[in-house]
């Protein structure tokens, strides 16, 4: 199994930050290699929405479908992949800090049979693409409006 975390500082409000990241639509904005990301529920992010997200990895496009475990408002929430190449298990966190919030994201992944023999690997690019798309989302946010 994958584990990692990882945190970055935003200089603005927990209640801006929670709904910038709250809403799929923004997720293509600082995720790297994502092209889009939707509801595929009616109505609002909340616990049992679901979305659909497609992906361009390796040259092709892959499509994951997501559903929300656990949501607090400015405070934390928590997803998992119900359908897609990697069984994927996440959770965001906001914490106020005394400049603005700090995000951690939390995440597991199963992976099964052969591509468990890459599981190092994978672990290992997808920490380093959490931490440039981090990166990326403190620069969208932090920008002048």
């Amino acid at each position: 199994m994958i584990n990692f975390e990882h945190s970055i500082d935003i200089d603005k409000p927990a209640d801006v930050v929670f709904a910038f990241l709250a809403n799929p639509a923004n997720e293509t904005q600082w995720q790297a290699g994502l092209l889009e990301s939707k509801l595929t529920t009616d109505g609002q992010v909340e616990v049992g929405a679901t979305g659909r997200d497609t992906r361009k990895f390796m040259g092709r496009e892959v499509i994951t479908i997501w559903e929300v475990t656990d949501f607090e408002p400015n405070k934390m929430f928590g997803f998992k992949v119900i359908a897609g190449p990697v069984p994927f298990r996440g959770a965001y966190t906001f914490v106020p800090t005394t400049t603005g919030t700090r995000v951690t994201i939390t995440a597991q992944a199963q992976m099964n049979g052969l591509s468990r023999l890459f599981e190092p690997i994978i672990a290992y690019s997808g920490k380093q693409q959490y931490e440039k798309d981090f990166l990326t989302l403190k620069k969208v946010l932090e920008a002048p409006n």
